[in-house]
């Protein structure tokens, strides 16, 4: 009778768990659609910290890449298979649209003899843009259309890596190596930075180096491929994602309090003071330790709608959100060259219109993506 008493209890926690174990997750699509149009936001200068969508949605990549993984795993698959599979489904969904955005700003720059342009395709099209900006320590010139596409290219050096791992290593061990690679992250951060202060480079230069480099922050993908892998665990323990959201919370606030510090002390009661600890700035740390607090928090979220908090799934369930959320990958894309176009556009129309603001061109992009969906 105990033994059935525990049973039932068990199930019946089981079944009440919003979310289950296993299988799709809509409420992580909502959690792309706040990173894209976070990022968006940003490139429309509407919201200073909008670029942290893109650790959103590299924690959130691990966690998909990483369910998928596993769901082709309970199959049975020979491993050849499973990593057949997996590249296949991966090249379906990123390549056709990638490829297609990439030649349609390539094309014309062929046709037009833009050198500076056509100088990219080798970096875009076998996925290492990011790598340009490192090399070149700059941002390159006259690729607005594209300049945003190096989180791609972050994102697909991590999908060469991974799916090897998850094959080949036993769960304890593959467990370990993401945990590994936790721990790697903010140390080949410091380890970057030793080596570039050793250089005659300025700030921004070294902090490109560090912000465009992939091995860097694959700390991000690891922490999403942690939450798959122990998602089963986590959905049942509300208190637990509780507890793992205060610890990220309290890291953003030691955060926070250290470089509000420092800023005030160096650039006294200023807005920059404030403005500052919301990006990646070289010096103090802040280029370490930032990432990490962003990947935390991410990931604390993440563990809260697998353990069915109430609010946040709320949240997550607003009108919009998730059809916005699954058509994200397709919006980031395609958001720049709207941008453009649109102050393109703008300028040689109206040239003393409100079109100018960042609010127009934000709900300009943001109508786009809506009006895709349907």
């Amino acid at each position: 009778m105990a033994v059935d008493f525990v049973a039932s209890k068990a199930a019946k926690a089981a079944y009440s768990a919003p979310l289950g174990t296993v299988g799709y997750v809509s409420e992580v699509d909502a959690l792309r659609c706040v990173a894209m149009t976070a990022v968006v936001a940003a490139h429309c200068s509407l919201l200073p910290f909008g670029w942290t969508g893109v650790w959103l949605f590299f924690v959130i990549s691990g966690f998909a890449i990483t369910s998928s993984l596993l769901a082709s795993d309970r199959m049975s698959h020979p491993k050849p298979l499973l990593l057949r599979n997996f590249y296949a489904r991966r090249c379906l969904r990123i390549w056709p649209l990638y490829f297609l955005f990439v030649a349609a700003a390539l094309i014309p720059a062929a046709i037009a003899g833009n050198s500076h342009v056509l100088a990219f395709w080798p970096w875009l099209v076998t996925f290492s843009f990011n790598y340009y900006y490192i090399f070149h320590y700059s941002f390159p010139e006259n690729c607005c259309w594209f300049g945003h596409l190096w989180t791609i290219s972050v994102e697909e050096q991590f999908y060469v890596v991974f799916p090897f791992l998850f094959a080949f290593l036993s769960k304890r061990w593959l467990v370990a190596a993401l945990w590994i690679c936790i721990a790697l992250g903010p140390t080949l951060r410091t380890l970057l930075t030793w080596w570039l202060d050793q250089l005659s480079r300025n700030d921004e230069d070294k902090l490109l180096i560090v912000y465009q480099f992939a091995v860097a922050h694959f700390d991000a993908f690891a922490a999403g491929a942690l939450l798959a892998l122990f998602r089963p665990f986590l959905a049942l323990r509300l208190d637990l994602a509780r507890v793992f959201m205060a610890v990220a919370l309290a890291a953003a606030a030691a955060y926070t309090c250290v470089y509000l510090s420092i800023n005030l002390s160096t650039l006294g009661f200023h807005r920059e003071a404030f403005r500052d600890m919301m990006f990646p700035r070289w010096g103090n740390g802040q280029q370490i330790w930032i990432f990490s607090v962003i990947i935390a928090l991410a990931s604390a979220l993440i563990a809260l709608i697998f353990a069915g908090e109430g609010w946040l799934l709320n949240a997550c369930r607003l009108k919009l959100l998730r059809p916005i959320g699954r058509i994200s990958y397709g919006a980031y894309l395609y958001h720049s060259p709207v941008l453009y176009l649109f102050e393109f556009l703008s300028l040689l129309l109206w040239p003393a219109s409100i079109t100018k603001s960042g609010l127009t061109y934000y709900l300009v992009n943001s109508a786009s993506a809506i009006w895709s969906r349907f």
